[in-house]
């Protein structure tokens, strides 16, 4: 509702020689004079042209409506407005980035926002900024800004006010500071202070993160990890100790590597025919460093084009593992001449511009991969995953089957030379399929294991 206007008296000249054109000057300065501007009513769906003819016939008696303040429709004309500068004259510096990490150095503008909450003023799209979740992992989010400018007047983030803008440019993920004119060394400052404060406090440091393609980049996100055990995985006590040489030049060796003027970061490959436990070894090593690590999982479609980009994101994440399963099908020696190739190589060898950086991939066939790929520098230790002996299949089939069973493990592992541990372990579950876990005993895991029926049976037939 409208305030009521103030009262007003119109007073005329007594001497009689008032005209009619004095007479309405007189009215429109009266009713004008100290009065506030009208708040203009709404026309509803005629609202534009009714605003054009009020303000036409205002023109005719002389009194022209000032012009409508509209609406600024950019970061910059509203930062012009609030700061009262000429708009060409802000000083605004930029950094393209990938969504994931656009969104990371939103998080941690939020953090900002939150440290001087009666201070900053938000501007977005329309008036109104946009926001996004941030997913945390283990079913937690965050909300953060995914469109919006937020100005920090002078006295709260810094001296002099700035501004910091998240937004999409021609489609590019930005994340642009703006200052008044002369500011062009605070607005490059006030980016590394935000990406400094990422650095400081990383909501995925130390987490276990998805890399996928996504368009145009990659993209990380926190996945739940399967954990494993050394128990969960009999291997050669030789074959533990190289796994754990790797993984001591970012834990025990570190300082010592350091020191000395030595990268820390290091390249496994682990080769090994399909069911040996290359997979449960690669699940063993990520749930052993994750905390003190951040774990990376690869997808495939990362590894033949975005390999180059994943190694950038990971920059600010501290030390971290990254797992590339299968590596066949971009690193063998078929591939040679190929962009991915090419690309996987750059990127290997620029994770040694960093320190705390382990590689960790896997191969079912090393004699495919290029020698190019197998290089120190890339992948300094290479290590050949075997089936297990008789002592590894005896110690498998007492994991797969039931403890309290009376089955002679030795004797079955004696019939099963040459089986994985993926092997073994269909054979104790077609065994307990077939009779329970509480009826088996010593022939009828034999008559199992020797007739092959744990084995997948060929296709017959011809199917769609």
């Amino acid at each position: 509702m409208s305030s009521p206007r103030p009262e007003r008296s119109l007073t005329l000249p007594d001497d009689g020689t008032t005209s009619p054109a004095s007479l309405a000057d007189t009215l429109a300065s009266t009713l004008t004079e100290d009065l506030p501007a009208p708040d203009w009513p709404d026309f509803g769906d005629g609202d534009e042209s009714a605003r054009r003819a009020v303000a036409a016939v205002a023109a005719m008696l002389g009194r022209p409506v000032p012009e409508r303040a509209k609406d600024p429709r950019s970061s910059s004309e509203w930062l012009s407005r609030r700061w009262d500068v000429e708009e060409s004259a802000l000083v605004n510096v930029s950094r393209d980035m990938s969504r994931t990490l656009q969104r990371l150095h939103a998080y941690a503008l939020q953090r900002w926002v939150e440290r001087h909450p009666d201070d900053v003023a938000v501007f977005g799209p329309g008036g109104a900024p946009q926001r996004a979740a941030l997913d945390l992992g283990n079913g937690t989010s965050v909300s953060v800004p995914a469109v919006a400018t937020v100005l920090f007047p002078a006295g709260s983030a810094y001296a002099t006010p700035v501004a910091v803008e998240v937004a999409y440019r021609y489609g590019t993920p930005t994340v642009t500071a703006f200052t008044p004119p002369g500011g062009l060394a605070l607005a490059e400052q006030v980016l590394a202070d935000l990406t400094r404060t990422l650095e400081v406090d990383h909501p995925y440091r130390g987490g276990v993160l998805a890399a996928r393609a996504t368009t145009g980049s990659v993209e990380l996100s926190p996945v739940r990890h399967t954990v494993q055990v050394r128990g969960d995985v009999v291997l050669p006590a030789d074959l533990w100790r190289e796994v754990d040489l790797f993984c001591s030049s970012v834990t025990t060796r570190r300082d010592a590597l350091r020191a000395l003027g030595h990268t820390t970061s290091r390249g496994l490959l682990l080769a090994g025919r399909p069911g040996v436990g290359k997979t449960k070894l690669t699940r063993v090593i990520a749930t052993e460093l994750a905390g003190p690590l951040t774990v990376v999982l690869v997808a495939a479609e990362v590894l033949r084009t975005w390999m180059t980009e994943l190694y950038d994101e990971i920059r600010g994440l501290g030390p971290c593992l990254v797992v590339l399963e299968e590596i066949d099908s971009v690193a063998s020696k078929g591939s040679r001449g190929d962009t991915s190739f090419a690309e996987f190589l750059d990127a290997l060898d620029g994770t040694r511009s960093s320190d705390d950086v382990l590689t960790l991939a896997t191969t079912n066939d090393p004699d495919s991969l290029d020698p190019a790929v197998k290089r120190p520098g890339r992948f300094d230790t290479i290590i050949e995953v075997p089936p297990p002996d008789q002592a590894g299949r005896t110690a498998i089939l007492r994991l797969f089957l039931p403890p309290d069973s009376p089955v002679d493990v030795g004797l079955i592992a004696s019939y099963l030379d040459g089986a994985t541990g993926a092997d073994l372990r269909e054979v104790a579950r077609r065994s307990i399929l077939e009779h329970g876990p509480d009826e088996l005993t010593t022939d009828r895991v034999a008559d199992v294991a020797t007739s092959g029926r744990w084995k997948p049976a060929p296709v017959a037939g011809n199917y769609l």
